[in-house]
């Protein structure tokens, strides 16, 4: 069965659900590994409804339909879904529940994939369903792949590989250890590793299941008795199942995960099990709920453990960074000489990964470039899709935040320029941005401050000159694998300890609706305690800030002194890059040049 307009695929739908004896059906983005990054073909969300944000929901009633996402999405909601079939509502403003009660639900039995939803979002969406009078119903049978056959991408063939020892600073085999020793503090006999960048990263491999996360879509039981099993496909890991991988991991098919799980595969009565209520799939949690598996939600112990990079994690960091950095010299360079008006936004993103293609180390890029310019740039999470972007707009500002991964470490860098001549107020508010980067990039805190309190950090400035942004400052990131990782952030919401060895982000903002945005982003890794206890961040990005966009006078003479030592030290670290390439020394000496 195929249907091709919008009405027709939610006419089928409703008839499917009517024969199954449901009345809706709750449709999210998420595929089974809960990842930013979707296949192609998981997008369901997308097939339904028309709506290709990266966050979101839907949910089909007989006489209704709507799709909910957060602000960033309120406009492509509307614009990308048929208004006479769906409604658009922004989180958490207008929530699940209320459109519930605004369309007299009680009663309903509401579907829902209980492979495509964690155990703590099947809580939620169950109370809040109950609160409505309504009944939520798990059919693994999911209807709308039912209605998706010819329209449907294959998948990419996978391509796995070893991420050796020395790049990774850590064996298997040591690891595997550490994680034994935290499972035995807490008591527990074994784990459920529900996130699959946490799975790769503990066996050391990586692969192209995802375009810009290049990792293995696969799940892992640990037990410190029996070892290691990879819950995946053995004919796609075969490439890698050499040397301490064949010897010491068993690969199983997911299919036989309750088998595993069942105590007479080797489980001592009452064993006890963590699990990540906020990654695992709600239709494996039901193999843990027996008389003989004491279930432990935690969560996922692997996640803390590779926050903190190592040595080699953080060398390779520091030399994708030089790497990438002078790929954006050249990118600003280009930028600079006038060669890029009249473009539009598409095409600027894609000169840049021409760019970036051009390393032979480089694996993929670490997501979408988001390319804004001028009214564009102050939609946090903009995405430029071609024939419906922006030409390049003049005497206004372009922002542009993007990133790689290269063979030993992976980026994340946002530079806000100038494009002809900036009004006093972009100079004032850039300026400000600025000062609130320098504020984190130079914080000297004590062991155990949170990433909470470095926020406000950031923020302090900002608010001195009456400005703010919603998002964060900052987020984890993780090395060859998810730019976006926990458990660690900089935000109003950051309570985790920042650690050393911790990789995140620095990037305040400020936006203009309807007029431009700014953002200034580097990568930042916390330093080990001092003799007093206090540690600090060492920033790793290498790029020219924009100098145009500074207003010197604004700013205090050690925050003149950090701006003027890092363009210093970025001059140093990337001109051995560019040797040769006369046009882009230039610029970058310009460009670093003392203010």
């Amino acid at each position: 069965m195929t249907s091709t307009t919008p009405s027709e695929k939610l006419a089928s739908l409703r008839a499917l659900l009517t024969q199954r004896g449901l009345d809706g059906w709750y449709a999210g983005r998420e595929d089974m590994f809960q990842g930013e990054e979707v296949p192609a073909r998981e997008e369901r969300l997308a097939f339904i409804s028309g709506f290709t944000g990266s966050a979101g929901f839907g949910l089909i009633l007989p006489n209704d339909a709507a799709l909910f996402s957060d602000g960033r999405y309120t406009l492509q909601m509307a614009n990308q879904s048929d208004p006479d079939l769906w409604q658009t509502f922004t989180l958490p403003e207008a929530g699940l529940g209320g459109f519930l009660d605004g369309t007299h639900a009680s009663g309903a039995r509401i579907g829902i994939d209980p492979r495509l939803v964690t155990v703590r979002g099947f809580e939620r969406l169950q109370e809040t369903c109950l609160k409505a009078g309504a009944e939520l119903v798990a059919d693994a049978d999911n209807p709308i792949d039912a209605l998706w056959h010819d329209e449907r991408p294959g998948t990419a063939p996978p391509r796995p590989f070893r991420m050796p020892d020395r790049v990774a600073g850590q064996s298997m085999a040591d690891k595997l250890a550490a994680l034994s020793k935290n499972l035995e503090a807490a008591r527990c006999d074994a784990v459920v590793i529900s996130r699959a960048d946490a799975v790769n990263w503990l066996v050391n491999i990586r692969g192209t299941d995802l375009s810009n996360t290049p990792i293995n879509l696969l799940f892992a039981l640990y037990h410190r008795e029996n070892g290691l099993i990879l819950l995946g496909d053995r004919d796609s890991l075969a490439p890698v199942m050499e040397g301490d991988l064949a010897n010491e991991v068993a690969i199983v098919p997911l299919a036989q995960f309750a088998d595993l799980i069942d105590p007479r595969a080797g489980y001592a009565d009452a064993a006890r099990v963590m699990f990540d209520p906020d990654s695992l799939p709600q239709q494996l949690h039901a193999p843990l709920v027996k008389a003989s598996i004491e279930p432990v939600a935690a969560p996922c112990p692997v996640t803390a453990m590779k926050a903190l990079k190592n040595a080699a994690e953080l060398d390779g960091t520091r030399r994708a960074h030089s790497e990438d950095g002078a790929v954006m010299v050249r990118f600003l360079a280009w930028l600079d000489s006038g060669a890029a008006r009249g473009l539009r936004e598409t095409e600027i993103a894609k000169y840049l990964l021409t760019l970036r293609r051009a390393s032979p180390r480089f694996m993929a890029s670490s997501f979408e470039t988001i390319c804004g310019s001028g009214p564009n740039g102050a939609i946090v999470h903009y995405r430029a899709i071609a024939g419906l972007d922006s030409v390049l707009v003049e005497d206004s500002l372009l922002l542009v935040d993007s990133g790689a991964h290269y063979n030993d470490g992976t980026t994340d860098i946002t530079r806000t320029m100038a494009i002809g001549t900036p009004t006093s107020e972009m100079i004032t508010a850039f300026t400000a941005v600025l000062r609130g980067h320098i504020a984190v990039a130079t914080a000297r805190f004590p062991a155990g401050t949170t990433g909470q309190q470095i926020d406000a950090l950031a923020r302090a400035p900002m608010w001195a000159a009456g400005l703010d942004y919603a998002h964060g400052t900052g987020h984890g990131v993780g090395h060859v694998m998810q730019v976006h990782e926990g458990p660690a952030s900089i935000s109003k919401r950051g309570t985790v300890p920042l650690d050393t060895g911790m990789l995140l982000s620095n990037e305040p903002g400020c936006y203009r609706p309807g007029e431009w945005g700014i953002r200034t982003e580097t990568l930042i890794t916390a330093t080990a305690p001092d003799e007093d206890g206090f540690m600090g961040f060492e920033t790793i990005t290498l790029c020219p800030i924009d100098r145009r966009l500074i207003d010197a006078d604004r700013l205090l003479p050690a925050e003149r002194e950090w701006l003027n030592a890092y363009h210093m030290r970025v001059e140093a670290a990337l001109a051995p890059h560019l040797m040769g390439e006369t046009d882009c020394l230039a610029w970058l000496k310009a460009a670093c040049a003392p203010i």
